[in-house]
């Protein structure tokens, strides 16, 4: 009886550590994940303040040749 009780402490505990090791790859991805993010944020945010204001002319006068 005791050797079951044994194997199933074991077997407890490598499910155990199975979880925490997952739980520290999904934490890590999701920061991963974050990271993008913030980074994709911060590039839009450039890309829209290097671009010239719209003053409404733009396309205003187009040109076709046939």
């Amino acid at each position: 009886m005791s050797s079951i009780t044994a194997a199933g402490s074991t077997t407890f505990g490598f499910e155990a550590l199975n979880v925490a090791i997952t739980k520290k790859a999904n934490d890590q991805q999701g920061q991963a994940a974050l990271q993008l993010l913030q980074g994709a944020i911060q590039s839009t945010a450039q890309v829209q303040q290097a671009a010239p204001a719209n003053d409404g002319r733009l396309g205003a006068n187009i040109d076709i040749r046939v």
